[in-house]
């Protein structure tokens, strides 16, 4: 890594404070960590359920910030990868290493078996830039739970369910919480604009989709289910009406 995407992630790390996103009267209790290259999400219940894990080396700042929110990384007893890329799968195997159960998308498999990030399908000039700057490995892992449809949380501790919802990549899945009101997307949806640095809660194309098509499907089946509020991997959170009219046509 250079020295100038060092300074870079870390002056945009230094700006983010973990926070609560969505407040328990929502139906659900969710703290986010921006880190340099994506977010982290916690979700409270009876033990806390971590989303996402950044990239490879994050995991001090991911516990360090998650005891910030209140959150000790001993007392997480599962953690859900939303998919294969190495800015959102980079600690899984270091959680794994610390009893923590990672449960994630079947048709993600064979690019964590590697620990490679994969093709990057751009959905714009500024995306097919920007991929030369982005991590392409991370350890390799195998999930403890594989998703092919839907898993209940409850062994998790907590009251919800990841479901597969393929399209930003074969094995992306989403955790749906607060009696099905709330969804925490990984990357289905990205927020803001000017790389995603100015308006962050408004929802936006993704920079890459390995089917662009079947994720926006995958949008709409979430609108359909009733879905008020989106945790998004990038940016966030959005609600309905923002992602209904970016992609509820």
């Amino acid at each position: 890594m250079n020295a100038a995407r060092v300074c870079v992630l870390a002056l945009v790390a230094a700006c983010a404070n973990p926070r609560i996103v969505m407040p328990a009267s929502r139906g659900a209790k969710i703290g986010t960590i921006e880190l340099g290259w994506s977010n982290v999400h916690v979700v409270y219940g009876e033990r806390p359920l971590v989303v996402d894990s950044g990239v490879r080396g994050d995991l001090r700042e991911i516990a360090d910030k998650l005891g910030d929110l209140g959150v000790a990384l001993r007392d997480v007893r599962c953690a859900v990868i939303t998919h294969g890329h190495a800015d959102h799968a980079g600690t899984a195997r270091a959680m794994q290493a610390l009893g923590i159960k990672i449960i994630m998308g079947a048709g993600d498999l064979a690019r964590t078996q590697r620990g490679e990030h994969g093709a990057h399908h751009a959905t714009s000039v500024f995306a097919w830039l920007l991929h030369f700057l982005l991590p392409e490995h991370y350890t390799p892992f195998t999930a403890d739970v594989l998703v092919t449809d839907r898993y209940d949380l409850a062994p998790c501790g907590i009251a919800g369910e990841v479901i597969s919802t393929p399209g930003h990549t074969a094995g992306s899945v989403v955790v749906i919480v607060g009696g099905g009101k709330i969804a925490i997307v990984g990357d289905l949806i990205r927020g803001g604009r000017l790389g995603g640095f100015v308006d962050k809660t408004q929802p936006r194309v993704h920079f890459y989709q390995d089917d662009k098509a079947a994720a926006h499907a995958e949008i709409r089946k979430l609108l359909a289910r009733g879905v008020e509020w989106f945790v998004l991997g990038h940016g966030g959170p959005s609600t309905r009406a923002e992602v209904a009219d970016e992609f509820g046509r």
